[in-house]
């Protein structure tokens, strides 16, 4: 052999096993590279999360959606309370007292029916429910 057949197979040898250094040490890279991504996208999602929770904390705060919430919340009360009433005063009347009770039975109802009465009544000032309800947005 000459020494260019030795010379062009040992450049060949070296360029193999540069490209084999150069395919481990590239696959390590491309590993650390991928868990940093991971740990920059986990930080951004998790930064953005709590962007959207203290934007919704921040909106469900507003006096508009706090009055809103108390007034549903009222209104819910309300309604319950008046079915039970309403249970309450067919009860009675399709179980009237025998005797002596009819008169205190009548008076258990007109009680009942001011509760009733007082139930449909707004707990807030008008001008408090005014002041919760939100001004139309002008559409210029």
């Amino acid at each position: 052999m000459d020494i260019i057949a030795i010379v062009s197979l040992a450049v060949g040898l070296m360029s193999f096993a540069a490209s084999i250094v150069f395919f481990v040490v590239g696959t390590r890279t491309e590993r650390r590279n991928q868990e940093i991504l991971n740990c920059i996208n986990t930080a951004i999602k998790s930064w953005q999360t709590e962007i959207m929770t203290s934007s919704i904390e921040l909106l469900n705060s507003r006096v508009e959606i706090v009055g809103k919430k108390v007034a549903l919340e009222d209104a819910k009360a309300k309604h319950a309370f008046l079915e039970q009433v309403s249970e309450r005063i067919k009860y009675i009347i399709e179980h009237p007292a025998p005797g002596d009770l009819g008169p205190s039975q009548s008076h258990n109802l007109k009680l009942l029916f001011e509760c009733f009465e007082n139930a449909t009544k707004s707990s807030l000032p008008p001008e408090v429910l005014a002041s919760m309800l939100i001004p139309p947005v002008s559409k210029s």
